[in-house]
């Protein structure tokens, strides 16, 4: 019997029409991998379930004034920045979607961090399902290719840090969503339906509610548009056009809500790009910084959470690493460029790659981290999708689409089946493995830091852990003491790699005033100040020395200077009415009191203050009930009988 001549589409990398099969079969293509997917995140990241909030967690939920009010926050949440709630920290970032889930969450179960696990979990086995079936409908029912991709995309090691870590279910919903939008979009392009626009639309619109990083899908549309549906460019840009819509419409939202938000500056410490002292040193450190990553998509090992200053030094335009990264890339796109016109597959994919790490590459955009391995979740699709390409070409398997059971198309090639069950049990142990090191700060730091020892901030972490109570509350004189000399050396290695670095100086200086060093905590502080003066929480610490010495009008000067910087500084505020009260400034110490509880209801020990400045000018009604308000919110500050 004569051989049928494969047809331009039904080659490997002209992906076909979809054949139709019975609904009994499709539901069986798509249930038994779905079930293999959903089951297999839960595999690699349930033993983060038993896990506590870590790294950002802090800022966005744990210590977030805003994110602990739960779900009555919601409405000021979708009006105020991301960090917004987190003492005196700024930023220009609009996340109001995932911030409210947290919210959610706290009103769940306050303190806990189960829910957040369970929650990033759940979201990123229904990204894998995402992928799976959208993937298979946009390449026109190829199931196998499909499913190979969603697998190794579950599976990759690289998205330890953004499962693992609560906070970065930013990035999980913002791919989730435009993985949504983009199937629906090639849906419109093949149906005309306005409903699939429509839902494209709220899709996206959702995904930049998650992380402003969405708005590379933007040219993700029309790209897969022009590959996978075979409709003319302007066809595919015309139905491109309501997604420009929705970009325009979130981009003046985000302007009118943070249109008076001032972020911080980028500070060396946390992107060593910023120390570059020119453009070319710059550029070539920002694409060798690309070559690592692409690295640790191919072998993801040694996996960090930090490669801050001076983890990856600068280099220069004749470094052979930036050129080794320079020539790979420029291979990758001039190939991705020579192919476009064919739609080969592996030029799709490397452009869906080289698009979606564009904006955190630091080559347009100076972003607020040099490297991190959150930046490679979305464009570590378009790598597992050229995986999963690669494997089937060695399997010499040309446009697998339905009609056929699943099993009978995983396990009929024997080359396809062991390829990908090599590389998908060696991207799940490094998974599992690497999982247990994100269980608290403590086991993140104190892990990180053996393999980024030349990062300032991997030490800055450790040695900021150390000297917070939480590491030594409960413990003897001595071991608290230990532990906070510990602190102090880690503190200290982390300004002989970055002077510069204030942060380490303050904390550094909180480390001294706990072993009741005044003299050295005042030399610390004087040293943060001077390399950034506008930082309220030295002021405030400063004040802490002179109330601690009775030199209280010194004091107060120096916490209502850090009002004066933040005026949400609820616990300035709290400083300043204690040292106006032991001034006998009663009044003027309710007023700064009061300040306190406006920006952290949740302040027990100003209400308890606020107590007792009543009972000193004798009010005991009002005293009463600010004693009951702190009583409540911390039974330990209630008197023992």
């Amino acid at each position: 019997m004569e051989k049928k001549k494969l047809t331009r589409k039904d080659k490997f990398n002209k992906p076909g029409t979809p054949k139709i099969v019975s609904a009994e079969k499709e539901r069986m293509n798509f249930m038994l991998p779905g079930f293999i997917l959903a089951l297999l995140a839960v595999v690699l990241y349930g033993n983060t379930f038993g896990h506590y909030f870590a790294l950002d967690d802090y800022s966005v939920i744990l210590e977030n004034r805003v994110t602990k009010q739960g779900i009555s926050a919601i409405p000021e949440i979708f009006k105020t920045s991301y960090r917004y709630g987190y003492y005196f920290t700024s930023d220009n970032l609009y996340r109001p979607l995932v911030k409210s889930m947290f919210a959610f969450e706290w009103s769940l179960s306050p303190g806990s961090a189960f829910p957040g696990h369970l929650m990033n979990v759940l979201f990123y086995a229904i990204s894998g399902l995402t992928v799976f079936i959208g993937l298979k409908r946009i390449t026109g029912g190829n199931v196998l290719l499909a499913f190979i991709t969603a697998a190794l995309f579950l599976a990759h090691p690289v998205h330890t840090e953004v499962v693992a870590n609560i906070k970065s279910r930013d990035e999980i919903l913002a791919f989730l969503f435009s993985f949504i939008a983009l199937d629906q979009y090639i849906a419109a392009l093949r149906t005309g339906k306005s409903s699939n626009v429509v839902s494209a639309g709220v899709a996206y619109f959702f995904a930049f509610l998650s992380k402003e990083s969405s708005i590379t899908f933007l040219a993700i549309f029309p790209l897969a548009g022009w590959y996978f549906t075979g409709e003319k460019i302007s066809r595919v840009l015309k139905f491109t056009i309501p997604l420009v819509g929705v970009t325009v419409l979130f981009l003046i939202i985000r302007m009118a809500i943070l249109g008076n938000t001032t972020p911080d500056s980028v500070s060396v410490a946390d992107n060593l790009l910023v120390a570059a002292k020119d453009p070319i040193t710059r550029f070539a450190t920002a694409v060798l910084i690309l070559g690592l990553y692409l690295k640790i998509l191919i072998f993801p090992h040694p996996l960090v959470f930090d490669y801050s200053f001076n983890q990856i030094p600068l280099v220069g335009a004749g470094d052979l690493k930036f050129l080794i990264s320079a020539l790979v890339y420029s291979g990758l796109l001039v190939f991705a460029i020579l192919k476009l016109k064919s739609k080969n597959i592996f030029s799709f994919a490397i452009l869906f790659l080289l698009i979606t790490i564009s904006i955190s590459s630091n080559l347009f955009i100076t972003i607020g981290s040099s490297m991190g391995e959150r930046f490679l979740y979305a464009p570590s699709f378009g790598f597992c999708f050229a995986v999963a390409c690669l494997i089937l070409k060695a399997g010499k398997i040309v446009n697998e689409t339905l009609p056929g059971k699943f099993p009978d198309l995983l396990f009929k090639n024997k080359t396809v089946l062991l390829l990908f069950a090599v590389l998908l049990l060696g991207y799940s142990i490094k998974t599992v493995a690497r999982n247990p090191v994100w269980k608290d700060n403590y086991s993140l730091y104190s892990n990180d830091v053996l393999l980024s020892p030349n990062s300032t901030r991997t030490h800055y972490y450790l040695g900021n852990y150390l000297v917070k109570p939480e590491a030594w509350e409960g413990k003897g004189a001595e071991e608290k003491n230990r532990t906070l000399r510990m602190g102090i050396d880690e503190l200290k290695k982390s300004v002989s790699i970055y002077p510069g670095f204030s942060d380490a100086w303050t904390q550094m200086g909180v480390a001294y005033f706990k072993l009741s060093n005044s003299d050295s905590a005042m030399i610390c502080y004087q040293k943060a100040l001077a390399l950034n003066p506008g930082y309220p929480t030295i002021h405030n610490n400063i004040g802490t020395i002179y109330f601690s010495n009775h030199q209280y009008p010194e004091a107060l000067s120096a916490f209502l200077k850090a009002t004066q910087l933040d005026p949400r500084y609820a616990e300035a505020h709290a400083n300043a009415g204690s040292a106006y009260g032991m001034m006998q400034q009663y009044d003027n110490a309710l007023t700064s009191l009061f300040s306190a509880v406006k920006w952290d209801p949740n302040y027990a020990q100003a209400y308890y203050f606020i107590g007792m400045t009543y009972q000193i000018k004798g009010d005991a009604a009002n005293s009463n009930i600010y004693f009951e308000k702190a009583y409540r919110l911390d039974p330990s500050l209630r008197p023992k009988k």
